[in-house]
């Protein structure tokens, strides 16, 4: 989502929390952008998500312990877990946790009117031109007439 431009949208959306060690490590790291960080709601992790994740680490080594601890806290607290990450999102729907991915977001924020069908056309245009993007572009693009098609049939 940072890289579509919605992450600032997503974060200050009021069912969104993210784990304190990922907003000190790695999105300051990251993005740098504090506006996005100073709107993150926070999850503390307890000493108990720390073993735990450290435990899952072991036993998932290509996960990183980022990947983990959103896995612990979304597990924990019966939450929605959105990544991207298809290692993640395997371990996750294996034990029960929901799964949520980039392009569905988009799809939310736009059917949600939080943003619009411009919003979305750009965002996943960013995501098409960037390197760092493993969504097939297939999927990109068939959002994009998805959204163009709602707008074609909205004017008639």
């Amino acid at each position: 989502l940072y890289i579509a431009g919605l992450a600032l949208i997503f974060v200050s959306l009021d069912n969104v929390y993210v784990s304190d060690m990922i907003i000190n490590d790695e999105l300051n790291y990251k993005t740098c952008d504090f506006n996005i960080i100073n709107n993150i709601k926070p999850i503390k992790s307890t000493i108990d998500d720390i073993y735990e994740m450290i435990k899952i680490s072991k036993i998932y080594s290509k996960l990183s312990i980022y990947d983990c601890m959103n896995y612990v806290l979304s597990k924990k607290h019966n939450a929605i877990l959105a990544t991207g990450d298809q290692r993640l999102r395997k371990l996750s729907l294996e034990n029960g946790v929901e799964v949520i991915r980039t392009l569905k977001i988009i799809e939310l924020l736009y059917e949600k009117n939080i943003i619009s069908e411009e919003d979305v056309i750009t965002s996943c245009n960013k995501l098409i031109e960037s390197d760092k993007v493993r969504i097939p572009k297939k999927d990109i693009e068939l959002v994009m007439n998805v959204i163009n098609n709602k707008k074609v049939l909205n004017v008639k």
